[in-house]
């Protein structure tokens, strides 16, 4: 087998595909809209029946939009009345537990959906939950400006606004029903863009030149909404764009030869051929981490029990199911979910293993869907660092290919680092030039900065570039974590568990907790740094040399 086969199939897992893992979250964007639309239509209508979308993991109903409603005119007539804290305090409480609700059926029709990807039914009734989620977070964000403009009770309110956006929530020309209108347009233009990339990539009549250049056109109008001065504050980031741009060049300088030095070696690795074309099948990977689970800590064993006992998971393997996998939030069961694609190829245990590292972690965080800020730097590396924690147990699990198991992991996870960097360097120039690039200039500095690591790779490919400008750095910041938890168990599994452990205890929905912060909290290094970058080279080529 040459090397540029194997290289091909170890990318088929790397996250540049549309197959990539995601941590299914909100930002701060879904309650501090500071303008919203002039067009004023209907507000949607709901029903209250409990099939799929309306219905919690109890199988009680979420609120429809009525009662949401209901729940926000009580608030606004409670904070009128003086002396009302007790009142007032109720009502907040039961309008935060009313979007925990919709988000949890939202995270179960998601489920449904995404098993049978093709049928439009089950894609009405997601969409119509993810409107109703939409529209009844914006009626919460109403309210609580509203409260907050009380001089008596802004205290209380104080923790549930951005105060940015007080004023035009406030405005007295905006009512209820004109911000249902909004809120609806505004989340038919979101949807109508995503539907037609897809419909765009999917246009089997079209080259990819044509393709590329559509979505170029496409992805230009989307950054109409950004600016370099706040593009990376939606994901409560604490580095800029500018870093990332500098620290790129160490990446290319030092961790590009690391990466052929790696899969050099990896392509002469006892087992390679056998992991590739004949690899080990589970028959459930969530059995195996439970069985594993007891030799890491009591904790751990915990989630893994309560993940099986509970079927917190769907894992498909068809061709009528989304081919990705992610991990998302049971905000009333005070839970999460996963759903994992399992490609029957070397990755089905890794991606199992990753999104359990999401779980685990989210059993720690009890944020409240509407205060949930996520932060992707974190969870990634909640995720991404339980990957290398598990590597002690590949000999038991794989036995005699073991070494090319961890080889090919490193590579993968060395990979993240590359196209995380490559893809925010190309994310940030093509902004800063917004106003002067064509749809001709995005295509070719697409390949100028990824041709020399992917060559021949499609800008059209990568989907997070449309579902969520900015949110691709995230892989190449947190893999750079993740290589820390690597480093500290090559020398003391130990203190990487204990490292590992400290930071799955880190919020990543608390708005309070930032990426650099939590990783000096926990023994971290500063990872946005050209001396760690240097020494994460060398660590990967005397790894390379040991294969």
């Amino acid at each position: 087998m040459n090397k540029r086969i194997i290289a091909l199939m170890i990318a088929a897992a790397i996250p540049l595909s549309l197959n990539s893992c995601a941590w299914r979250f909100r930002t701060d964007n879904d309650k501090d809209k500071s303008s919203v639309s002039e067009k004023e239509t209907k507000p949607s209508s709901e029903n209250d029946d409990t099939s799929l979308g309306n219905v919690l993991l109890s199988g009680e109903p979420a609120p429809d939009l009525d009662e949401v409603r209901e729940h926000i005119e009580q608030l606004l007539d409670d904070i009128k009345i003086p002396d009302n804290r007790d009142k007032i305090t109720e009502d907040i409480d039961l309008i935060i537990y009313d979007l925990d609700a919709c988000k949890e059926a939202q995270t179960l029709i998601t489920f449904e959906y995404y098993s049978d990807w093709d049928n439009e039914s089950l894609g009405e009734k997601y969409d119509e939950s993810y409107e109703k989620l939409f529209i009844a977070g914006q009626l919460a964000v109403y309210a609580f400006c509203h409260g907050y403009a009380e001089d008596e009770y802004k205290d209380i309110f104080e923790p549930y606004i951005v105060e940015d956006a007080v004023e035009s929530y406030t405005d007295p020309a905006l009512s209820i029903k004109r911000l249902e209108g909004y809120a609806k347009v505004d989340y038919e233009v979101m949807d109508e863009r995503l539907d037609e990339y897809y419909d765009i990539i999917a246009d089997e009549d079209l080259s990819d030149d044509e393709i590329n250049i559509r979505c170029a056109e496409l992805y230009l109008d989307l950054l109409g909404e950004y600016d370099t001065e706040t593009f990376y504050e939606q994901f409560n980031r604490d580095y800029t764009p500018e870093e990332i741009l500098e620290l790129s060049r160490s990446v290319k300088d030092e961790l590009l030869p690391a990466s052929d030095k790696l899969l050099e070696a990896i392509y002469d690795c006892d087992g390679i051929d056998e992991i590739l074309d004949d690899p080990k099948e589970f028959e459930d990977p969530f059995e195996v981490i439970r069985e594993y689970s007891p030799k890491l800590s009591d904790e751990i064993e915990n989630a893994a029990n309560k993940i099986n006992n509970e079927q917190l998971y769907r894992i498909t393997t068809d061709e009528e199911s989304y081919t990705g996998s992610f991990t998302d939030t049971l905000p009333v069961s005070k839970s999460a979910m996963i759903y994992v694609h399992d490609n029957k190829d070397y990755t089905s245990l890794i991606t199992a293993v990753h999104e359990f590292g999401h779980f685990y972690a989210s059993s720690y965080d009890d944020t409240p869907y509407f205060l949930g800020e996520t932060n992707l730097d974190i969870a990634e590396v909640q995720s991404q660092g339980f990957q290398f924690i598990f590597t002690r147990f590949f000999d038991d699990i794989f036995g005699d290919t073991s070494e090319a198991m961890q080889a090919v992991m490193v590579y993968d996870m060395l990979d993240s680092v590359i196209t995380g960097f490559l893809v925010g360097e190309f994310e940030y120039t093509v902004l800063k030039n917004r106003d002067s690039f064509t749809p001709e200039d995005v295509v070719e500095c697409f390949h100028d900065i990824m041709d020399e690591y992917i060559p021949d790779y499609e800008f059209y490919y990568i989907s997070h570039l449309f579902e969520q400008p900015g949110y691709y750095i995230s892989y190449g910041v947190s893999a750079l974590a993740a290589f820390e938890i690597w480093q500290d168990s090559i020398y003391d599994e130990n203190e990487a568990l204990d490292k590992y452990e400290k930071f799955a205890r880190i919020s990543c929905d608390d708005a309070d907790n930032q990426f650099r912060a939590a990783l000096e909290a926990c023994g971290f290094n500063d990872v946005i740094d050209k001396k760690y970058i240097t020494v994460l080279a060398e660590e990967i080529s005397d790894f390379a040399d040991q294969l």
